[in-house]
């Protein structure tokens, strides 16, 4: 997994890096059989004289051969941002993985499920 941290006008420690970094490593778990997994983690300062409120934003994509991930959060903190940023990632990535894994255990698959939607219509004997 290629975790890579793009920040822009924001300065952050090496321990908050390595915390990004440690955090987004635990996904490895439901990711463990996608061989090239990339994610991207980009911390912006939006802050000028002409913006209101909300100044920070947090972006991070998951992509691989079977996942496609893109989810943006936005707050006046920046690890806030990262942290709901990142439990949304989170389900996303569970919720795939689960159906992945239910559709192993049953045996389906796309054929099986056209042919099985087609098998209503027989005719009975």
């Amino acid at each position: 997994m290629q975790i890579k941290v793009v920040t822009r006008d924001v300065i952050i420690t090496a321990r908050q890096k390595s915390d990004i970094e440690k955090k987004i490593g635990r996904l490895k778990k439901y990711l463990k059989h996608e061989s090239p997994v990339a994610v991207e983690v980009h911390l912006i300062d939006d802050s000028g004289p002409n913006k209101n409120g909300v100044t920070q934003s947090v972006k991070i994509d998951v992509t691989s051969e079977h996942y496609n991930i893109h989810v943006e959060e936005k707050r006046n903190n920046i690890m806030k941002a990262f942290a709901l940023a990142l439990g949304a990632v989170d389900r996303q990535v569970r919720d795939q993985h689960k159906k992945e894994i239910d559709s192993t255990r049953t045996g389906t698959n796309r054929l099986e499920k056209v042919y099985g939607f087609l098998g209503k219509f027989r005719r009975k004997k």
